[in-house]
């Protein structure tokens, strides 16, 4: 009965107790080698026991055919190793699962064998690429070694140690040149940088002239003008007879009346309403305007003086005195002499001035460019001829005192070649401001 009871509680406690499970969550080998009473209350077969106190081992998950009808390489691997060797992995990794606490099922151990089979196909491939590699690289060397012994190492070294010396030389060329294209480009920056100092002074000389350029425009214009008025003011001055201005000398051609000088008679007495004062100062009057002819003729006669006082005149000749008073005749005759050796001065003085001897008229330009004259009138000779002792066809010296009419033509003769004299004197004056004009601007 004891022994009964203590199999049926060891019956109990064996049922009573569970077995430890995988990580999936299946049973782990050690509950399936439990005993058939423990693990099956409805008395499983004899089959089943001897069948669940065997270790399956299962084929690889991973094993398929490839397209071509051919086993993987794990499948081939496998039957390389044999089931020997198969079974001799599978013991190794229970062994090694033996070492945890927590037990794997057959799946869990398959699914590690195939991780681990996978693993090692990949680091057989591995290991085969790179032993392709190093094969064709000891081919590639094997190659080069055979074409080395083919060919003259010692004439290649040669022309490798030509080739390095010239490019040796070439480059020691090539820092030579480019040591002179930096000296070059250091000159030329220093040439640059004058040419930009000469450019910068140029600027400015360019700009000081263009101002003064201005400026000088500016007194252009100011000049312009004031040429333009002294042209003026020159034409007017050489409208201007000075010795007319001065005297105004009146002689009738047909000689019916007395010559008039300023409006005063030249006669050679007193007659009628001619009185003596009138006649000496006439008589005055021309003596004036004859020396004033001789200084603008330069008549270098410096044997001769004139004295024209208001009350009369005088002529002095060497030491000999001449009044001009009314019917004397010596101071008429000296009178005579005198002007006839002005008009014969002014005359040749005219005469060297024009290319046909003539009395030619002076000219100037006048504001508008054009070229007038003073006189458009060229005389080429005085009216009369004359001479110290004589006029015209009459002498002097045999007329008598008394002849009136033969000395009024002798003073009307004389009164024409005073008259062209101041003409000449006239136009003398005019050539002679224009041309001072001239000079000044």
């Amino acid at each position: 009965m004891s022994t009964r009871n203590r199999s049926s509680s060891t019956a109990d406690e064996e049922k009573d107790t569970v077995g430890p499970l995988c990580t999936c969550g299946q049973l782990s080998t050690i509950e399936r080698n439990i005993s058939p009473s423990a693990n099956n209350p409805n008395n499983k077969t004899k089959n089943s026991w001897l069948e669940s106190s065997f270790v399956h081992l299962m084929a690889p998950r991973n094993s398929r055919s490839n397209k071509t009808g051919l086993n993987s390489p794990q499948h081939q691997l496998q039957q390389s190793h044999g089931f020997l060797e198969e079974f001799q992995h599978a013991q190794h990794l229970f062994d090694a699962a033996q070492g945890y606490d927590t037990e794997l099922c057959m799946d869990c151990i398959d699914a590690v064998s195939a991780a681990l089979e996978k693993d090692t196909q990949r680091l057989y491939g591995d290991v085969r690429a790179y032993q392709e590699t190093v094969d064709a690289a000891e081919q590639r060397a094997k190659t080069l070694r055979n074409m080395t012994n083919l060919v003259n190492i010692s004439s290649t070294e040669e022309a490798y140690q030509q080739e390095i010396y010239m490019l040796k030389s070439e480059v020691e060329t090539r820092q030579e040149e480019l040591a002179h294209l930096k000296t070059l480009y250091m000159e030329q920056m220093g040439i640059s940088k004058q040419l930009d100092a000469t450019d910068h002074a140029l600027h400015l000389q360019q700009n000081c002239l263009d101002v003064e350029s201005k400026s000088f425009d500016n007194r252009r214009d100011l000049l312009t003008t004031s040429l333009s008025e002294i042209l003026l003011e020159v034409d007017k001055l050489s409208l201007v007879s000075i010795p007319k201005a001065l005297f105004d000398l009146q002689v009738d051609p047909r000689g019916l009346r007395y010559p008039l000088i300023n409006q005063l008679r030249l006669a050679f007495q007193p007659k009628g309403d001619v009185s003596s004062e009138e006649v000496r100062v006439a008589w005055s009057q021309a003596t004036q305007l004859l020396l004033f002819l001789g200084k603008l003729f330069d008549y270098p006669g410096t044997e001769w003086k004139l004295v024209p006082l208001a009350d009369g005149a005088k002529l002095i000749y060497r030491k000999e005195i001449f009044n001009l008073s009314p019917g004397d005749c010596r101071s008429l005759m000296a009178w005579n002499a005198l002007l006839d050796q002005i008009v014969r001065h002014a005359f040749n003085k005219f005469k060297t001035t024009g290319p046909n001897r003539d009395f030619t008229t002076p000219k100037h330009t006048n504001l508008h460019g054009k070229v007038t004259s003073v006189s458009s009138e060229p005389m080429n000779s005085p009216p009369f001829s004359s001479f110290p002792t004589s006029i015209g066809d009459t002498e002097l010296a045999r007329l008598d005192p008394t002849d009136h009419f033969g000395w009024s033509q002798v003073i009307h003769r004389m009164a024409s070649n005073l008259l062209w004299l101041s003409d000449r004197g006239s136009e003398l004056a005019a050539k002679q401001v224009t041309s001072m004009a001239h000079c000044t601007i």
